[in-house]
């Protein structure tokens, strides 16, 4: 599990122009037990490919899959980063001809996989990157407040993350993870049996056994540079 922290939004950065880190703001990272999340993570993404009925096989079934004779794919974690971030949540309000603005700092957790893909027995296949990425963050509910004396107040309950929320977001990500494979393989299937790649990106919804288009992919296809392995 490789534990990474900003001092601020990851999109705000320019290439090698990292922020100094001050460690007191780092609430997460420094204390996330690898074993404990990673076996969070796992536990999500078993339990609910399962409830797709797909036929998983791990590391000690290894010998049996590899002698399997019918379609099947690998999805090999090739890496898992927690992202710990400071970001800021906006709030504003207008009265007449004034705009009232706040900024509340908050804290992000960012579960971040890169998934190798490939096909058994299938050389030709080649191998695919996927990423995903799932997050939690502290909840703010804010609002301003008019005081009888005129003056303007902003007012907020605040919900701070807790270690146990930094677990529940490895479940979490191995949960909709489980998603993103079941929902990736389907589209697959669709556009093999359609001969081309169809307008929307469909999603399974295992509660309600109902297939319906997605507003996006829930894997990003990372590109690779020809000849070189993938990072």
């Amino acid at each position: 599990l490789i534990k990474s922290f900003l001092p601020v939004h990851p999109d705000s950065l320019e290439t090698a122009d990292i922020p100094e880190v001050d460690e007191e703001q780092i609430r997460f990272v420094n204390e996330v037990v690898d074993s404990i999340y990673l076996a969070r993570f796992m536990e999500g993404m078993s339990h609910y490919l399962d409830r797709f009925y797909i036929t998983k096989y791990g590391i000690e079934d290894m010998d049996e899959f590899f002698k399997l004779d019918q379609p099947a794919y690998i999805f090999m974690i090739a890496q898992m980063e927690l992202l710990e971030y400071r970001h800021t949540e906006l709030f504003s309000a207008r009265d007449g001809g004034v705009h009232y603005l706040r900024r509340e700092p908050i804290t992000v957790l960012e579960n971040n996989t890169w998934f190798e893909f490939l096909k058994l027995h299938d050389a030709d296949f080649g191998m695919k990157v996927l990423f995903s990425v799932q997050a939690t963050s502290d909840h703010v509910e804010g609002r301003f407040i008019r005081r009888r004396s005129g003056d303007v107040l902003f007012d907020a309950d605040r919900y701070p993350l807790t270690q146990a929320d930094m677990y529940d977001l490895a479940y979490f990500a191995g949960k909709q993870n489980a998603q993103n494979i079941f929902d990736y393989l389907m589209n697959m299937y669709v556009e093999k049996k359609m001969g081309r790649t169809p307008e929307r990106y469909y999603q399974y919804d295992v509660d309600m056994h109902s297939i319906q288009p997605a507003d996006q992919p829930g894997f990003i296809e990372i590109e690779q540079a020809e000849n070189s392995p993938a990072d």
